[in-house]
């Protein structure tokens, strides 16, 4: 057990060694590592990249769909108060 608490205790001193720490490749004592290929690596980000591509393109094609239906509603809205309008016309009063 305290050999575990003195790993997280050098992890955690390691990762607060100052404010705004962004170095993060050190390895602490019995940490699992993975190591990976340039080529892996490389094939990683681009699946990452064309992931946030694929996401942004679905958000934006999102918009523009509830763009479309709102403007659809209202249109339909408009067109159902011209209906009515016209069904039911308001007869005009004679002046006396």
């Amino acid at each position: 057990m305290e050999g575990s608490v003195n790993v997280t205790n050098a992890v955690l001193d390691k990762k607060m060694d100052r404010y705004g720490f962004e170095e993060k490749n050190f390895v602490a004592e019995s940490e699992i590592t993975v190591t990976i290929t340039l080529d892996e690596y490389r094939d990683l980000v681009r699946k990452c990249a064309r992931s946030d591509y694929e996401i942004e393109k679905a958000n934006k094609d999102k918009y523009e769909r509830d763009s479309e239906n709102k403007r659809l509603k209202e249109e339909v809205e408009a067109l159902r108060v011209k209906i009515y309008a016209l069904q039911n016309p308001v007869e005009e009063l004679p002046f006396s």
